[in-house]
């Protein structure tokens, strides 16, 4: 059941990064849909569990064309998915505004990774654009975090409350 559970939920957010996030597109920054639903998955299921799944729907990502560099988005997911399981394990020692602020943090580093590789030339070129693409993108899949943590809030996940 758990697996079927997880193969729905993957090829529905897929399908909708395939077909979706190009009408969403502003210049080169795409809202990143997958990253949301792994960061669900990471709240949701065991570790072992998340990373692998985060791994497989980066190579989906990877092998439908949607990404430019090849192992980038296995890479960054499972990272993400990894940081984010062990803020799981410890979301008992956290208020409710350290456990958002971590995982908000989560994104902007994998955010981080991500724009290091694809817009490597900037760094080279101008920091200052560099930044203002690293912010773009990780702010533009953090708002529509935001409006999916109105319908469900990653704190009803395993009953995640403030001490």
């Amino acid at each position: 059941m758990k697996s079927t559970k997880i193969f729905i939920q993957g090829a529905l957010v897929w399908l909708t990064q395939l077909l979706i996030s190009d009408l969403l597109a502003i210049s080169t920054v795409r809202p990143d849909f997958c990253l949301i639903l792994i960061i669900y998955w990471s709240f949701q299921y065991n570790r072992s569990i998340a990373i692998l799944s985060g791994f497989l729907m980066g190579l989906i990502i990877d092998f439908s064309g949607v990404a430019l560099f090849f192992g980038l988005s296995p890479l960054t997911y499972s990272l993400t998915c990894y940081l984010c399981s062990g803020l799981k394990d410890s979301r008992l020692q956290h208020n409710m505004l350290h456990f958002t602020l971590c995982w908000i943090l989560i994104i902007f580093f994998q955010f981080f990774i991500y724009c290091f590789v694809y817009y490597q030339e900037l760094w080279d070129l101008n920091i200052k654009l560099f930044v203002i693409n690293w912010l773009g993108t990780a702010l533009y899949t953090l708002s529509f975090m935001g409006i999916l943590q109105v319908i469900f809030p990653i704190s009803r996940i395993y009953n995640v409350k403030s001490r």
